[in-house]
C-alpha cells in the first residue's frame, strides 16, 4: 500500500509539473499575442 501510494504521488507531482508548465506557456503566448495586437 505504501509503495503504490508513493508511486501515485510521484505521478501526481509529474502531472502538476506538466500542468504548471503548460499554464506558464499559455500565459507567455497570450502575453505575446496581446502585446502584438495593441
Amino acid at each position: 500500500m505504501k509503495y503504490s501510494h508513493s508511486k501515485a504521488m510521484a505521478v501526481f507531482h509529474k502531472i502538476v509539473k506538466l500542468v504548471k508548465n503548460g499554464v506558464l506557456m499559455i500565459i507567455h503566448i497570450y502575453a505575446k499575442v496581446s502585446l502584438r495586437l495593441k
